[in-house]
């Protein structure tokens, strides 16, 4: 089999516990980078959020897909583009106003929220990112669209937030928890496994061509798509379930190893 291209999701999977990428990690994609594999980060995060881990990897001329599927980015030029309705924004804000919870949106390069507090102040920290802070009614009046909304709080008020979300109306939205405190929306046309797809039509390549790697749920329809799929040890026994194979941790050079097992020693 010659692998053409590979999927890499972020945290979890590319990044430890410490949010750094080990010494193996970087090695191991560098060397794949060097044989012609063309490596792609797909991930939940914003381009802000992601490009950094490029210019470390040495891979800055490679698309990324951002917000689980939702915008690609290949150097200044935006390949796709798929965005939530200012009226959904509206009435998404408008529901979840009685919820304990903070909410943010996304679009391109730009992070909004209405209020910092200790939801704000980590995702930044963990994402290098600078949120812009305005009001939201102010920001929805001219027509504004957003790639990703993120709802961020306790996990008892995130799961009564997407069932209450999911039984609005919202079917033509792409609601899930990319984990237990963090509730994203975007385009139902957004997912990790249309992002790939776009790269696949840009780059002539097909399925059985590439390989994905993951660690969780919004994972599982890219893992699915491709045709060789690793999952990491640290990820859900559900997740794992749809794996051609299961590697090490994040914290134990699982994406290092498993790409020593698919093209062998350097």
């Amino acid at each position: 089999m010659k692998y053409r291209a590979i999927f890499i999701d972020v945290d979890g999977t590319l990044l430890t516990d410490k949010l750094e990428i080990s010494r193996a990690t970087r090695e191991a994609i560098g060397w794949i980078h060097r044989m012609g594999v063309l490596v792609v980060i797909v991930t939940a995060r914003s381009p802000g959020a992601s490009l950094f881990l490029y210019d470390e990897l040495g891979i800055s001329n490679n698309p990324i897909v951002c917000f689980n599927g939702a915008l690609i980015v290949r150097e200044n030029t935006i390949l796709h583009d798929q965005q939530v309705e200012t009226s959904d924004l509206k009435n998404i804000v408008h529901l979840l106003n009685d919820f304990d919870i903070n909410i943010s949106v996304y679009k391109h390069h730009d992070w909004f929220a209405e209020k910092i507090d200790k939801w704000i102040e980590q995702e930044s920290a963990i994402t290098h990112s600078v949120i812009n802070r305005i009001d939201f009614a102010e920001l929805l009046e001219n027509e504004f669209c957003a790639n990703k909304l993120l709802c961020m709080g306790e996990p008892e008020e995130i799961d009564r937030a997407e069932k209450y979300l999911k039984h609005s109306g919202f079917e033509h939205l792409n609601i899930h928890k990319s984990k237990t405190t963090y509730l994203e929306i975007t385009n139902l046309n957004a997912s990790k496994k249309q992002g790939v797809q776009k790269l696949l039509d840009v780059y002539e390549f097909n399925p059985q061509q590439i390989i994905a790697i993951g660690d969780n749920f919004n994972d599982i329809d890219m893992l699915q798509f491709s045709g060789t799929s690793v999952v990491m040890g640290n990820a859900p026994e559900e997740v794992k379930q749809v794996a051609t194979f299961v590697t090490d941790t994040n914290n134990n050079d699982g994406i290092a190893k498993a790409l020593e097992r698919l093209f062998g020693d350097k």
